[in-house]
């Protein structure tokens, strides 16, 4: 069922007169990968912090509005989102009834055990008691435990791979950030938390934080945690090797 994330980045490409393949050069991203975000085929990126890193650097490309494209993508897509809301309004155990009176638990005790006592009298009046024999034992021949043949483990959905630097942002909490790649600064701007973006190049892309304890950073699918503490602005180079300072 198409959701119009498809069709709203279709047509504001065709809008701009740009082609995917012309596309895919300006953002560094796979030209399918954008075709699977156009016909809204989301599993081809193996899960969703790709899946919306891809999505918001396509949106800002092509100069629309990430944030409404991105809660239909929570809405109608995503998978691994904890709703503590949904769940509180949603309990699993019922709210227990009242319990019955005592007395009536009593006297259903005591109508068991009554006619428990008869059946019990009437079957063994029934019957002549015989002595029980006992088998004589058998030896019993000791066979080796079976060793449980291995069974081939279900592979995951891969994930999308990249050559160079993939670089996926989280941004947790508010930061300004300019990145910079082969020497030229590509965006100078204030992220809003809850957003993410997402960076390639085939040797290194340079950020400057301005909060970086509210950033978290995935490269090459690798989480490397927070790209530094919360209000202490910093410069970080990611290569292929991992983060290092920027020169």
């Amino acid at each position: 069922m198409a959701i119009g994330i498809g069709e709203t980045l279709r047509t504001a490409r065709e809008e701009a007169g740009r082609t995917v393949d012309e596309a895919a050069r300006d953002t560094r991203v796979r030209a399918d990968y954008l075709r699977a975000l156009e016909d809204e085929e989301f599993g081809a990126f193996g899960g969703d912090v790709y899946a919306k890193g891809f999505l918001s650097t396509y949106a800002r490309y092509l100069g629309l509005d990430t944030a409404p494209l991105l809660e239909q993508y929570r809405r109608y897509v995503q998978k691994d989102d904890y709703d503590p809301a949904r769940i509180a309004a949603n309990p699993v155990a019922s709210a227990p009834r009242d319990r019955p009176p005592a007395w009536i638990a009593w006297a259903a005790i005591a109508i068991v055990v009554v006619v428990a006592g008869v059946a019990l009298t009437q079957l063994l009046g029934s019957r002549n008691p015989e002595p029980a024999v006992q088998p004589a034992p058998q030896p019993v021949a000791s066979s080796p435990t079976p060793t449980p043949s291995p069974t081939a483990a279900a592979s995951p959905s891969p994930s999308p791979t990249f050559d160079g630097v993939n670089l996926v942002l989280l941004f947790e909490d508010d930061s300004w950030l300019r990145v910079t790649i082969d020497g030229k600064d590509v965006l100078e701007t204030t992220i809003r938390q809850g957003e993410s973006l997402q960076f390639q190049d085939d040797e290194a892309v340079s950020i400057r934080f301005g909060n970086p304890g509210g950033v978290r950073v995935e490269l090459n699918g690798q989480d490397v945690g927070f790209a530094g503490e919360p209000g202490r602005p910093v410069s970080v180079t990611y290569t292929p090797d991992g983060p290092a300072p920027a020169a």
